[in-house]
């Protein structure tokens, strides 16, 4: 059985968007959409961010 590597970016978009949404339920941004997508910019941003860190990680053991 393969272990398949994390998916950073996926995960982080994901991360961001529940965080706009949370955003949105709080009162910090009127329209619910734009809360979601607010929040997934900067989690594909965190999550590119976390794979390049977790390859360079990877790269430096070897």
């Amino acid at each position: 059985m393969s272990k398949e590597p994390p998916n950073f970016v996926v995960r982080g978009i994901f991360i961001g968007a529940s965080i706009g949404v949370l955003g949105y339920l709080v009162g910090f941004l009127p329209n619910l959409p734009r809360a979601i997508a607010l929040g997934m910019v900067p989690g594909f941003v965190a999550g590119i961010t976390l794979a390049r860190a977790h390859k360079a990680k990877n790269n430096d053991d070897e």
